[in-house]
């Protein structure tokens, strides 16, 4: 798979709805989380975003943050996880989206953090907390090295900040479903056709949505609404306490696969 600004338009085009499962980076353990992305390349992902382990991870919820701790705790360190990328993207048919706080990607120069990533095989980075205002010159280096750096929208941006991220060179725009952190909810949040109305207002950009979406009939109905959906802390809370479960890992494979199958077959319909 090419990076998103390349592949999406074919996505479109073929009528297919992304699918872009989320994992915690060397969680639960590293044969583990190679075994993950395995399965999620087996189930049909597009892509698959990768999730830093950071100890102050803002946008993320309870799932998220201790399946952080519990990587941290163990010793985690940026460079295993890049190498590990490294190691499975040639074996993958699905791309790598790398999301990121500022303070990791910081560690390096714009240029060689751009670098690493595409030597890693990654193809898009998300960086939530650095602002729209200030990504120009990582943009411009990452865009240099074959990588998408892509925008994020929530509920609460202006209209003029949606356009500003529309005209972004990032494959795609990753859509915050709702005012909050990440995390697995019984109901979709009310108003979200009215919120992806309003940001396809502004930009012709592919729409991705995150945040909240926990089962199959959920990702349904939010891919009758955009052009691809991400789902993250319902996969890992099945390792949460039992992270050398392998029976974890086969109902992390089923989601996946009903996932996409309720995904399939939906046309652009949007």
């Amino acid at each position: 798979m090419a990076r998103p600004s390349e592949s999406f338009p074919v996505l479109l085009a073929s009528g297919r709805k992304a699918f872009i499962p989320f994992f915690t980076g060397l969680f639960p353990d590293r044969a583990l989380f190679r075994e993950l992305l395995l399965r999620a390349d087996d189930a049909g992902a597009d892509w698959i975003e990768i999730g830093v382990p950071f100890s102050d991870p803002l946008a993320d919820g309870e799932v998220i943050r201790s399946a952080d701790r519990c990587v941290l705790n163990s010793g985690f360190a940026f460079k295993k996880l890049l190498e590990e990328l490294n190691f499975l993207k040639k074996r993958l048919r699905a791309g790598f989206i790398l999301m990121a706080y500022f303070n990791t990607i910081l560690q390096e120069s714009p240029a060689d953090m751009g670098r690493m990533l595409a030597e890693a095989g990654i193809q898009g980075l998300i960086v939530p907390d650095l602002p729209l205002e200030e990504s120009a010159p990582w943009e411009e280096c990452f865009d240099r090295a074959g990588v998408d750096l892509i925008p994020l929208v929530a509920p609460t941006t202006s209209k003029q900040r949606m356009h500003e991220a529309g005209r972004r060179k990032g494959g795609f725009i990753y859509l915050v479903s709702l005012t909050g952190v990440t995390g697995m909810r019984e109901h979709l949040p009310r108003g979200l056709s009215e919120y992806v109305l309003s940001v396809r207002k502004q930009t012709d950009k592919p729409l991705c949505i995150g945040f909240g979406i926990s089962t199959p009939l959920q990702a349904k109905k939010v891919g009758l609404l955009c052009d691809g959906v991400i789902v993250g802390s319902a996969l890992i809370h099945f390792f949460l306490g039992k992270e050398k479960d392998f029976s974890a890992l086969r109902r992390a494979s089923s989601l996946m696969k009903n996932i996409r199958k309720a995904l399939d077959g939906l046309g652009n319909g949007v």
